[in-house]
């Protein structure tokens, strides 16, 4: 190289190394002299001299340089130069070609993820960019334009920035944040006070599924809107419920049961479950609605609700049954939907055998004056209750009444105050939250008179001794009292038994219908006949209180005579214990006509089923999708033959009477082997047994839905608790032990002891003596309101004492009765 091209290069390169602080010593005397130059330098206005020899400062000098690099390879952008910035930029390369960044725009504002970023831009060539405030990364501009693959222009979009966030490299960038246990820990602290969680939320299996899950990301994970999660809540909804769905066999019907609820908000919902039996042979129980419920709660508004919750899962043909109480509207229920419905479906309405129970036992309490009258627990002692209480301890003629208002008041007095509860716990030498307290009943709540006095006979002693120490006298109970208390429990035990047992069953139950009802007369007549020895006034009152109990239960009785196919009927000859030989018991001796019309309407039940597996049949073979063949065809069938090889399903006359009259026990009729023995009634007992016999599993989900609808939640619209319902409780209804914890947490206590009294089926500190038969002889005991005067007193043979008619209990229709329980020949089954 010539010294001449030397020294040009050499004045060239200083032009461009030489700081901005020198520029102001650059004259255009100092600039290269060659012709060429000197063109290129006067075409640009900024070069030429213009200036005065006191240089103004360049605008680039206001701009901040970061980024990587010694110098910096980006502008940092401030509001406070938004002017000289945008001059500046329209200039660049990529400012003249796209202008259209607001950079002035607040984007930080509407969004955190915002806040974290700076805006730059290229010293160079102008291109925007973003760097992170956490670790200076420079990633692309939200709003900078891209083409696509296609040669679509697009923005960029802030997913990159957001997940950038969440990278760990940008975590541990952090300054001042590294992470340690304790600053973990108070974090955590943080988020469960702020949000009122409860402590042992950290135990909880999902919980810490969901904490290690996260740390298995190769990055953090985005944290997403609420809007978003709420979407993917719809998605999952969806799709949990076609799942469910599709597990309902080809040609199998699925039974309905529905109730409605008010929520704390006064929100009205309606829960409507299906059951079925899917091909393996599982019990299934899915929440197909929880449809928010608008006007009144008439027949006709809830088939419209029900019908479009049908409609909506395509399986308004497929409804055989509905379950319900027995309220009125409900018969107009299914009259409205039988109307809406094709004409070759037809509802059966199968009455709540729970609330039946309860019914009864209302009735029996009714009759005492013992039905609680309050809707919830009262938790505050006035001057009032105080003024009740002891009109009550005082009264002269003390009924059983007057029993349950003292446990009722005595509840409320230690319940009313911290310290009355503290003295009681001291009394049990324990810890208030270890100490047992005493409950009230309250109208709404299944058994919670029974629940109380059982209660108060565990607590007997303490009662005792609490009343005596703090001189309660109001509460105190003589032993009278007790024993009522125990007379009580006698009586109310098996309404009690029964309707926890069909609350928690999650098996079919239909065809245990008879029995339930077999039992509970034959306990009602057994105490009264004990009762009508008995000469005692309240005695008599329980008596006669135990005889509308009866009555009201063999009403709702009769009214199985007259469901349409006689369903319980059928579901009990569909259980291998009972079968036919089930009403061939000296309990139905009399009944011919009512056995005659049972086996007929098994055979019409059975009818268009064989024709339908015999129309099948004649178009060739069938695969698993049709509900009666087992998912490992080839296994099962083995089994099959190996077992009944000697047996042919031979036509459906021979099926029938091999089945309902064959002599051979069946170990088990919901089998595989039993479906290829019986294939028709197998079919029948696919829809039949799946019928629930009591509406126990709609109750158990407003225990799910009290939990979500909290008084924190007070906004929560209808459609989001349908949906979280749907979610949580599309294939369950039953709440495991952890999820009972963290609910019960937010009950008031009344209803956890409530709870736990439920859950001690038979608590064994609960001594109750049983009914006698001749406590009342020789060692007369003094009645509750002094020495009886009744002549019957003094009288102690048979027949002196009071009979009442042993009015057949089951008396449907002519001819047909039970045995009474005290006929040698009675047999319990």
């Amino acid at each position: 190289m010539s010294q001449s091209q030397q020294t040009e290069c050499g004045s060239q390169l200083s032009f461009f190394d030489i700081e901005h602080d020198d520029l102001s010593l650059i004259t255009h005397s100092n600039c290269p002299a060659t012709p060429s130059t000197s063109r290129q330098v006067d075409s640009f206005s900024f070069v030429q001299p213009s200036v005065p020899s006191s240089i103004a400062p360049d605008p680039l000098e206001c701009f901040q340089r970061v980024g990587p690099g010694r110098r910096g390879q980006f502008f940092l952008y401030n509001v406070m130069n938004h002017t000289d910035w945008v001059e500046w930029w329209l200039e660049t390369d990529y400012g003249s070609n796209n202008s259209k960044i607001a950079w002035e725009s607040q984007h930080g504002s509407a969004s955190e993820t915002w806040k974290q970023f700076e805006q730059v831009a290229h010293t160079g060539n102008g291109s925007p960019k973003v760097m992170c405030k956490r670790c200076d990364t420079i990633l692309e501009h939200p709003y900078a334009t891209k083409k696509d693959a296609n040669g679509k222009i697009g923005r960029h979009g802030t997913t990159t920035i957001t997940r950038h966030l969440q990278t760990l490299a940008c975590q541990k960038a952090t300054g001042g944040h590294s992470f340690t246990q304790e600053a973990w820990e108070d974090e955590l602290l943080q988020f469960i006070t702020i949000n009122r969680l409860p402590f042992n939320l950290v135990e909880h299996p999902t919980f810490r599924d969901l904490n290690s899950h996260s740390q298995s990301a190769p990055n953090l994970p985005i944290m997403q809107s609420a809007d978003t999660i709420r979407r993917r809540l719809s998605v999952r909804v969806k799709e949990r419920q076609q799942d469910t769905i599709g597990l309902l066999p080809e040609h199998a019907k699925i039974s309905i049961a529905l109730d409605c609820w008010t929520s704390p908000f006064g929100q009205a919902f309606t829960a409507i479950t299906g059951y079925f039996i899917d091909v393996d042979w599982v019990y299934r129980e899915v929440l197909l609605g929880f449809k928010p419920l608008y006007g009144t709660h008439s027949g006709a508004n809830l088939s419209a609700v029900l019908l479009e919750t049908l409609t909506q899962h395509k399986i308004e043909d497929r409804v055989f049954g509905l379950t319900t109480d027995n309220a009125s509207n409900n018969k107009t229920l299914v009259d409205t939907l039988q109307q809406s419905l094709s004409s070759d479906v037809h509802v059966i309405r199968i009455p709540c055998l729970a609330h039946v129970i309860q019914l009864s036992l209302n009735q029996l309490l009714n009759r005492l004056k013992a039905v609680p009258l309050n809707d919830a627990a009262e938790t505050t002692w006035t001057d009032r209750q105080d003024t009740l209480a002891r009109a009550n301890a005082n009264v002269q003629y003390r009924e059983i009444s007057h029993t349950l208002n003292k446990v009722r008041y005595l509840a409320i007095y230690i319940r009313g105050s911290p310290q009355r509860r503290d003295s009681f716990a001291a009394v049990q030498s324990r810890a208030q939250g270890q100490a047992l307290m005493p409950i009230q009943d309250v109208r709404t709540r299944w058994n919670s008179t029974f629940l109380m006095l059982r209660r108060a006979k565990r607590l007997r002693v303490f009662i005792m001794k609490y009343c005596d120490q703090f001189n309660c006298k109001d509460f105190a109970l003589d032993d009278d009292q007790w024993r009522q208390i125990d007379y009580l429990l006698c009586l109310t035990r098996p309404f009690f038994d029964y309707t926890l047992a069909l609350s928690k069953t999650r098996d079919v139950t239909s065809h245990l219908v008879f029995q339930i009802y077999n039992l509970l007369f034959e306990h009602i007549e057994r105490s009264k006949i004990q009762l009508q020895r008995k000469r005692v006034v309240w005695k008599r009152q329980m008596l006669t209180s135990l005889e509308a109990s009866h009555a009201k239960l063999r009403d709702y009785y009769k009214e199985t005579d007259y469901m349409q196919g006689h369903i319980y009927a059928v579901c009990t000859m569909l259980s291998p214990d009972n079968r036919f030989q089930f009403f061939l018991s000296d309990d139905w001796a009399d009944a011919k006509e009512l056995r005659d019309q049972y086996r007929v309407a098994f055979r019409d039940a059975l009818t268009p089923i064989q024709e339908r597996l015999t129309s099948a049949s004649a178009q060739g073979p069938q695969g698993p999708s049709s509900g009666l063949t087992p998912r490992s065809f080839l296994h099962n069938l083995v089994r099959t033959q190996k077992s009944y090889s000697k047996v042919t399903p031979g036509p459906f006359m021979d099926e029938l009477t091999q089945y309902l009259d064959g002599s051979k026990f069946i170990s088990m009729f919901i089998s595989i082997e039993n479906q290829f023995r019986f294939p028709a009634i197998a079919a029948l007992a696919r829809d039949v047994l799946a019928i629930p016999a009591t509406g126990a599993g709609v109750e158990r989900l407003f225990n799910t839905a009290r939990d979500i609808c909290h008084y924190r939640r007070g906004r929560m619209k209808s459609k989001t608790i349908e949906e979280l319902m749907l979610f949580l409780c599309t294939s369950r209804f039953d709440l495991d032990e952890q999820e009972a914890k963290e609910i019960a947490q937010d009950l008031p206590s009344d209803e956890i002891d409530a709870m736990k009294e439920q859950t001690d089926e038979m608590p064994d500190n609960v001594d109750v003596e049983e009914i006698s038969d001749t406590e009342e002889q020789g060692d007369r005991p003094k009645s509750v309101s002094g020495d009886l005067t009744d002549v019957d007193d003094e009288v102690e043979d048979d027949d002196a004492t009071i009979r009442f008619t042993t009015a057949p209990s089951q008396v449907r229709t002519p001819g047909r009765k039970r045995k009474h329980v005290d006929d040698e020949l009675y047999e319990h089954y």
